[in-house]
Order: structure tokens, then C-alpha cells, then sequence
């Protein structure tokens, strides 16, 4: 035990040292601010548009706003004012999603959705949150969104002032994903609640308001764009519901990679922030396990079961209450279908950390988000994670396989004493955009106690700048076309009657990430995308030193 001890301690002080020195700050990255200080309010997501703006949700703001990626100027899109309820630290207008179509055409006028998360009151008496799933139609004429095409996709679900998660995002299969935490039950005003990540629903979910949701509280929900029930869903407790997977704490980001996993973080209690690779029907564990099934550093204090009655007022993070106890993680015996994490950030350690919560080792995961460029050197495909308690963004680098990281380290990418919300690609594959929270308790890179966050509602742009693996620099004389453009099942690459060999491809969407490659091709050969869905792609062409001699956008329109 003492080995293991010292070596957390070893590992969390080196961790504490390389926080000093993140890798934007060496010459090969620029950093900059392309917004003034507040100019967003308390931003959540962030998103890189299809009219090439970057389009975010203000949870406080109760907006939905764009930004130019060049000026930085900021224009309203949607103003949800009058249908929000924010009066906590984590409800709120939350999450965003935009209907691929909308990237393949940004005039269609069918599927120009765009998708919202909040949380509302129901009228009458006290506070009632519950939280709501709106469809928009976005107007291009304008730019904006049309308060008038509200449509509700899902409603009813409970919500909280903690622990909303309040994520969405669109498959590869077309079905709408959407993150719920525990509620923050078992903590602070929350602690008499019991949490209910593994509870299952016990009826059909319907999606009217008075269907029974009562128990999707810690889960991820899979359903269909209009909000119904995927015939596909898993079977859970009996039932085929919006219930994707369980036993969640509060997963704050997902997203999805061109190898069709869904990557998710979550923030862990005092230990074991998680990263996940979600997987239908699977038990993630909370509140039983954090982290690992490994019975370190947490056992679970259910404050709600308190004798003669539980008392808030009372809670600790480091005691129970008299008449209960800390039960270890073995216990019960390991959950069927227990899905562990491919890694914990360094957050997992042998006993449970004393102290306040900055000193622990969490960091805090906001979201994530995965890179697949395929420009930046070292990087191949990367998982990016943002974080509030360490001022952080991390960077870590996924096997070929993508079902576990490569070596388990975290690289400190870029850090400040900022609160670091979330996080979006540029197309251009050199780009990346992050958002910071207005005020909030943050360390910083230090890790050890509260300062002043020093870009408060800012969006900080990072962007490479240093030799990329396929340069710019263009053949001059060699043109080509892609044909047809929009294409629906294949495409050929029309050489303009030019003779040259060995052109190899790789056709990348609108996130940045390689979704195809192909070495050899020739004029004849029809480029199979029959597996790719709607949207806007770039294909890239190379010569046989994987020199970069062309790009053309693809439209993909079925």
C-alpha cells in the first residue's frame, strides 16, 4: 500500500510540474482571444456552424449566438428568454445540434433543424424544473433560427440547479443522443435525493409530457429525430425506452468518431473522473462504482437511506451520516453489463484524498471533443477534453483500434486560470475554438487553490501554425473536378484529361476527421460513399510523397 501510495503521490506532483508548461506555449502555436472579456454569457456549447460562424448556446444568456471566426463579432440567433429557467449554477440553455443536411445545402428548406436542450418551470407554485428537447428550422435568408417553428422532440424529464449534463448530439445513424446526470443528488441541498442512475424505467417512456421519465436521471438517451423511441434501443429493465446506457454520475460531453464510437466524459466525485466509450444496454457503474472496478479511493455514502430521517444541512463530502456507512465498491459484486472507463485523467487514486475539492484529484471534464485532421504531427486520432477545475485542456491520443489510448498518458495541451467549457474543430484541420465560463471556482494549471479567472465568457482561438503533415503548397498546373457534386452513392475524380499516377485521397467531413482513405486512384474507379450520411466533405488529394496538390468540397445528398 505504501508503494501505491507513494507512487500517486509521484505521479499527481509531476502531473502539478508539466501543468506550467502546456504545448500552446511553444512556437509552433498561436493563442488568442477573438472575443472581448464577458462578451458571451456563461457559454455552453459550442459548435462550428454550416455558414462557417461559430454558433453557441449562452446557459445564462438563455441565447443562441454566432460569432465571426474572423472579427469576432457576436450576433443574436435566438433569443429563448421567455421559455428558460435559469436560476442555478447548472440549468439553463444547454445543448446544441444542427441536422447534417443543413451543411450539405444551407438554403434547403427540408431538414434545416437545429436542435436545443433547456431546462423550463412549470407554472404554478415553487420551482418545478424539467427539461425540454426544442426543434428549430434555421432561416437562411436571415440567419437566424425562426422562434416561430418551436417544435418539441422531448419534454417532461426531471432536471435540477446540478448535474443537468445537457449534451446532444446526432449520430452516424441519424438518431438524436442526449446526456442526463444524476440530478446532483446525494450532495450539498441535493443530498437527501437518492440517486437513481441505476434505476430502469418500469413503462414504456412515452414521449407525451406525462410518459413516465421519472427514472432517466443518470442515463444517455438514444432516440429518433422527431423524439420517438428507436426500434433499436436496448431492452432495459424490460423495456424499450429512450434509455441508451445507465448508471452515469454527469456526463458533460460525447461525441462521435468516423469510426462510429461514442466517446463520452464525466466528472467523478472526489476520484475517478471518467472517459468512456459508450456502448448501448452497458452499466456505467454510478453511484455503486466510480472509475474502475477496483475498490480505491471511493465508497458510496448514501445520504438519502439516513435513520429517523436525512438532513441536507448535515452533508459532508467526507463523512455519512450516523447510520450509514461507506460501502466498498466489491460489495455488490460487479454489475452485469459494467462498462469500465479507458481512462480516469490520473484522477484515480489507492485511498479517498482529504481536503477541499480543488486539492483532489479531478479535474473537472466539460466536454470532449476528436480530432482526426490527420494534419497536426504526433496527434493521429486524439481525443480533446476541456476542464473546469484545472484550467485545462488535455490531449490524449487513441490506439488504431480506438477502443483504448494509446499509452494512457494526457498531454497539457493548452492552460490558463480559466474554467474551460467546451470546445469545436475547424474544418480547416489547424483550428480549434474553445469557451470559458464567466466566473466559477477554478485552480487553474496549479491545481492546488481558487484564483481569479483570467478570460472570463471569452472565445480563445488555438491554432496550429507549425509544418503540417500535408502541406498547402499546391501543383499549379494540376486541376481537377469531383463528379457528380452532390453525390448520392459513389463519385469519380475527373483528372481534366491530365496524365498523372499515383494520386492517393482521403475524404474528411466537416469536423476535420478522416472518414476515408483510398491510395491509386484513377479516372475509372467509382469512389464507393453508399456508408457516408448527408453532408458537406472535403476531398484531398495527395502525390506519392503525400504531398497535398488539391482540395474540393463534396456534397453528400441522398
Amino acid at each position: 500500500m505504501k508503494r501505491i501510495t507513494l507512487l500517486c503521490i509521484i505521479l499527481f506532483c509531476g502531473f502539478v510540474l508539466h501543468a506550467q508548461n502546456p504545448i500552446t506555449n511553444g512556437s509552433d502555436w498561436t493563442v488568442t482571444n477573438i472575443t472581448v472579456d464577458n462578451e458571451l454569457d456563461y457559454p455552453n456549447t459550442i459548435i462550428y456552424g454550416p455558414d462557417n460562424n461559430l454558433w453557441i448556446t449562452e446557459r445564462i444568456g438563455k441565447k443562441v449566438v454566432k460569432v465571426s471566426t474572423s472579427g469576432g463579432s457576436k450576433t443574436t440567433m435566438l433569443d429563448l428568454t421567455s421559455k428558460v429557467y435559469q436560476s442555478a449554477g447548472q440549468d439553463g440553455l444547454m445543448g446544441i445540434a444542427i441536422h447534417p443536411d443543413l451543411y450539405t445545402d444551407i438554403n434547403t428548406s427540408t431538414n434545416n433543424y437545429v436542435y436545443l436542450a433547456y431546462t423550463y418551470d412549470l407554472p404554478g407554485g415553487g420551482v418545478n424544473r424539467l427539461l425540454r428537447i426544442e426543434r428549430y428550422t434555421y432561416n437562411s435568408g436571415t440567419g437566424n433560427l425562426n422562434s416561430g417553428s418551436a417544435t418539441t422532440i422531448l419534454e417532461g424529464m426531471d432536471a435540477s440547479n446540478d448535474h443537468n449534463s445537457g449534451k446532444l448530439q446526432i449520430g452516424p445513424d441519424m438518431k438524436l443522443y442526449y446526456t442526463i446526470g444524476d440530478q446532483g443528488a446525494n450532495q450539498f441541498a441535493n443530498a437527501c435525493n437518492e440517486i437513481r442512475a441505476q434505476y430502469l424505467p418500469t413503462s414504456d417512456g412515452q414521449t407525451s409530457t406525462t410518459g413516465d421519465k421519472s427514472d432517466y436521471k443518470g442515463k444517455i438517451l438514444r432516440m429518433e429525430l422527431d423524439g420517438s423511441i428507436p426500434t433499436d434501443n436496448p431492452m432495459l429493465g424490460g423495456f424499450r425506452t429512450h434509455v441508451y446506457t445507465f448508471g452515469h454520475r454527469n456526463p458533460q460531453g460525447i461525441v462521435f468518431g468516423s469510426n462510429g464510437k461514442l466517446y463520452s466524459s464525466e466528472h467523478g466525485p472526489k476520484v475517478d473522473d471518467e472517459l468512456n466509450i459508450i456502448e448501448a444496454g452497458k452499466n456505467y457503474g454510478w453511484p455503486e462504482i466510480a472509475g474502475y472496478y477496483d475498490d480505491n479511493g471511493y465508497g458510496y455514502c448514501n445520504w438519502s437511506s439516513t435513520p429517523g430521517g436525512c438532513s441536507s444541512s448535515g452533508f459532508s463530502d467526507h463523512n455519512c451520516p450516523s447510520g450509514v456507512s461507506k460501502v466498498p465498491e466489491s460489495t455488490s459484486g460487479m454489475p452485469a453489463n459494467f462498462q469500465a472507463p479507458i481512462g480516469t485523467y490520473n484522477s484515480t487514486t489507492a485511498t479517498e484524498p482529504s481536503g477541499g475539492w480543488l486539492t483532489w484529484p479531478t479535474v473537472g471534464p466539460s466536454s470532449i471533443d476528436i480530432y482526426e485532421g490527420g494534419q497536426i504531427p504526433g496527434w493521429g486520432t486524439s481525443l480533446l477534453i476541456p476542464t473546469l477545475k484545472r484550467g485545462t485542456i488535455f490531449r490524449t491520443k487513441l490506439n488504431a483500434s480506438g477502443d483504448a489510448l494509446e499509452d494512457g498518458t494526457y498531454e497539457e495541451f493548452h492552460s490558463s486560470n480559466d474554467r474551460y467549457r467546451d470546445i469545436c474543430f475547424d474544418p480547416d484541420g489547424v483550428t480549434i475554438y474553445a469557451v470559458t465560463d464567466n466566473t466559477g471556482g477554478t485552480s487553474g494549471p496549479s491545481g492546488t487553490s481558487g484564483v481569479t479567472i483570467e478570460n472570463p465568457g471569452v472565445i480563445v482561438k488555438i491554432q496550429f501554425i507549425g509544418t503540417t503533415l500535408s502541406t498547402s503548397e499546391l501543383t499549379q498546373n494540376f486541376s481537377f473536378n469531383v463528379i457528380p457534386n452532390p453525390a448520392k452513392e459513389s463519385f469519380k475524380i475527373d483528372y481534366k484529361g491530365q496524365d498523372f499516377s499515383n494520386i492517393n485521397i482521403s475524404v474528411i467531413d466537416i469536423q476535420g476527421r478522416i472518414i476515408k482513405k483510398l491510395d491509386n486512384i484513377n479516372n475509372k474507379l467509382n469512389i464507393n460513399i453508399s456508408e457516408l450520411s448527408n453532408g458537406v466533405y472535403f476531398v484531398k488529394l495527395y502525390n506519392e510523397n503525400t504531398k497535398e496538390i488539391g482540395t474540393k468540397k463534396l456534397i453528400i445528398k441522398k
